[in-house]
């Protein structure tokens, strides 16, 4: 089916070919690592953020229940202003927490969640409001009983609430996490996958081009062979369109025509042998001086024509040489072109390889910009855990009148417990995820690395084709010069010749006409006898 096409076009469908299939594994590569950025950045802009704001909301409702106690068991006015200013700057930093957190649940899980932390808060804040006017109205022991039955349940009502909200985002940053491993192990095996296939396309091919070019060459010499062994009897046939077959049937009719014309030749030399016979019997005694004059001319003659001939096929077999020099000279320009065509795609895509790493690179940066973020929160709980232990301690001080404020400060103390462990929890997925980061930008080099090693492959066979260029422009030059000096050569042994065939003029116009019949049925013998021994070495 290739030999349906010619060479040139079939060499440059090849070329074609592996510039896609090239084209195809860096679009692929590229696919890939587009998903994976997604990912990323999904974890980054959405995932971890949530997180923090949920840690900071947490916190500020710890702060809240702390400032409230405060003002409770408050010893003074003063003392009970300073809570109340505290209390209202962390409401105030409550409301915008929770305003930028509402913008990340917007899926129907996330808002169900967001929206049972409201309700509780709104209930809170209704008994919040109750105490708060309790404890302004001076009722101190009726707020403390509020505060151990009423207003201590809701506020674990609306703790829970954090927590479950915390722990739903704990989880879709989990899957976030997992969905990026996953896309970063897809895009290693679809970029696997990919470079195989291109390889075993490229292989195919590979096969397919040298067979349609060998197969007909090994026929042609097969061919070739048979010829030159003097066998003219085997049938030659190629209908294929392409360069070989082109050869093939010049070959065949090369061999038609040297058939008939062996056989006219053979046909001739029997004529020419009887001939030479009859006319040698009559002349043979009178021509022997100048049969031997004659012969020495013939023999002259035959040598400079010989010469004649062979340097005129060196000429044309220069001449032949010439074109398949200039034809084989633009095959590699042609080769030339396509590998600097390869070159550029390479550079392109080491380009785009190195912008991707960069990429990643300034992911792993921010995430560990949020690492820092999250000592802060560790600060944060490890100091309210040590206000909660000194307010069991005061709360151990004051007997019985403590109690419910133990129990408070054992409450911040769980909270501020379960704020440390939300801490490291969100430490280990920094820490994998900062690990996958610092694979992809490794992978990320290494194949910017392959793709620069591969670009100085390309740059060295682009060189390597100039310099094949160079060399068969000089050899055509040469081959020029071998056809002009190889024409000059004939001229001369031409004018040799025809000096030579005028000398053997003169001669037989001084010698008789017996002189001239020996000489000539001589001459005729010896060639019928010639062709008859060449003849019969071909089998017709």
């Amino acid at each position: 089916m290739l030999r349906k096409i010619r060479i040139t076009k079939r060499l440059s469908i090849a070329f074609v070919l592996m510039g896609l299939s090239t084209l195809f594994v860096g679009v692929m590569a590229i696919l890939s690592l587009n998903e994976t950025e997604r990912h990323f950045d999904n974890i980054a802009e959405r995932r971890l953020p949530a997180s923090i704001l949920a840690g900071e909301l947490n916190r500020d409702f710890l702060l809240i229940r702390i400032y409230t106690l405060g003002m409770l068991n408050a010893q003074s006015s003063q003392e009970r202003e300073d809570n109340r200013n505290l209390m209202n700057n962390q409401l105030s930093s409550y409301d915008e927490t929770e305003r930028k957190l509402a913008e990340f649940h917007k899926t129907p899980q996330g808002r169900a969640v967001f929206e049972k932390v409201d309700s509780a808060r709104k209930h809170y804040d209704q008994l919040h409001k109750q105490l708060l006017q309790m404890i302004d109205a001076g009722s101190q022991q009726e707020a403390r009983a509020f505060a151990q039955q009423n207003f201590s349940q809701a506020s674990v009502e609306f703790n829970n609430a954090l927590t479950q909200m915390f722990e739903y985002q704990k989880s879709t940053s989990d899957k976030a996490a997992d969905a990026a491993h996953h896309s970063v192990k897809q895009g290693k095996t679809v970029t696997t996958v990919v470079i195989v296939i291109a390889t075993l396309f490229g292989a195919v091919l590979a096969w397919l081009f040298s067979r349609s070019l060998i197969v007909p060459m090994r026929n042609a010499v097969t061919v070739s062979q048979r010829i030159a062994s003097a066998d003219l009897t085997a049938a030659i046939h190629d209908d294929e369109p392409d360069e070989a077959g082109d050869m093939v049937r010049a070959m065949a009719q090369m061999q038609q025509q040297l058939r008939q014309t062996l056989d006219e030749i053979n046909k001739s030399s029997s004529q020419l042998a009887a001939t030479s016979e009859e006319l040698s019997v009559v002349t043979e005694q009178s021509t022997q001086t100048m049969h031997q004059q004659s012969d020495e001319l013939d023999q002259a003659a035959t040598a400079v024509t010989e010469l004649t001939t062979a340097i005129e096929e060196v000429a044309r077999s220069a001449v032949t040489t010439s074109r398949d020099s200039e034809l084989a000279d633009e095959k590699t320009r042609q080769g030339k072109n396509q590998v600097e065509h390869t070159i550029k795609n390479i550079r392109d895509l080491e380009t785009e390889l190195q912008h991707t790493g960069n990429s990643v690179g300034n992911l792993a940066t921010r995430i560990r910009d949020i690492a820092s973020v999250l000592d802060v929160i560790r600060a944060i709980a490890d100091q309210t855990n040590l206000l909660a232990l000194n307010a069991a301690i005061e709360a151990a001080r004051a007997g019985d009148s403590g109690r419910g404020f133990a129990v408070v400060a054992d409450e911040v103390r769980a909270l501020a417990h379960r704020t440390q462990e939300s801490t490291k929890e969100i430490e280990r997925m920094m820490g994998a995820i900062d690990a996958e980061t610092a694979t992809t930008v490794s992978a990320m080099s290494s194949s910017s690395a392959r793709a620069a090693e591969t670009l100085q492959v390309a740059h060295q066979a682009g060189e390597a084709l100039q310099l094949i260029a160079e060399a068969i422009s000089q050899i055509n030059n040469q081959n020029l010069t071998i056809a002009s000096a190889a024409e000059q050569q004939a001229t001369v042994a031409r004018d040799v010749d025809r000096n030579l065939v005028n000398i053997r003029d003169l001669a037989v116009q001084t010698a008789a006409g017996a002189n001239e019949t020996q000489a000539s049925s001589a001459e005729l013998a010896r060639l019928a006898e010639q062709l008859n021994s060449l003849i019969s070495k071909f089998r017709l």
